[in-house]
């Protein structure tokens, strides 16, 4: 797979993640990540993990939303740099 599709689906899960917070339709996010429907539904579940602990922890902001979204991205992340970052 080439590096620029790892990349495709870590911006899915943000971008998906704002369509489970009402900013974003899903169609408009998944315009904006430009990836096959497969793959969508992969990052919009695991932006629906990273929405429903959010929900759990209101009080947490954006640095939850960013452990969170570290976690279910990881896996992409190791494609791009073999350690987990870019």
């Amino acid at each position: 797979m080439p590096k620029k599709e790892h990349v495709k689906k870590v911006n899915a899960v943000v971008c998906a993640y704002f369509a489970h917070t009402g900013y974003l339709t899903i169609e408009e996010a998944k315009e904006l990540c430009g990836i096959e429907q497969t793959a969508f539904d992969e990052a919009y579940k695991k932006a629906g993990n990273i929405f429903n602990k959010i929900g759990t922890e209101p009080d947490k902001g954006v640095s939850k939303l960013f452990d969170h979204l570290a976690h279910e991205v990881d896996e992409y992340m190791k494609h791009i740099s073999g350690y987990g970052i870019a």
